[in-house]
């Protein structure tokens, strides 16, 4: 079963943008996560000056094993996003349609 993490984040940088972390996450934090064994992850525009980081592992042994890296991206990004991380949740998916 899927293991989903979501992650919730809000610029706080005077000159970041969302396109600034855009770029970031398919340059170097997309490619990351997929390292680490994800099977999909998405940002999203949450509007104003939040973004949404959805992140699917094929399991939560996967996602357990990558977590400590998954730490260390975490507070990278901050850094890099010039954002802050307000929220993080995780868990199994449960029903999802096809795409």
């Amino acid at each position: 079963m899927s293991f989903v993490t979501v992650t919730t984040w809000r610029i706080i940088g005077a000159t970041e943008t969302l396109q600034h972390v855009t770029d970031l996450m398919r340059r170097k934090y997309f490619p990351g996560l997929l390292a680490l064994g994800a099977q999909h992850s998405m940002l999203i525009d949450a509007e104003l000056d939040r973004f949404v980081i959805v992140t699917v592992y094929p399991s939560r042994e996967v996602r357990d094993d990558a977590v400590a890296h998954v730490s260390v991206l975490r507070i990278e990004g901050a850094e890099e996003f010039g954002a802050e991380l307000m929220d993080a949740y995780g868990g199994e998916m449960l029903a999802a349609s096809e795409a």
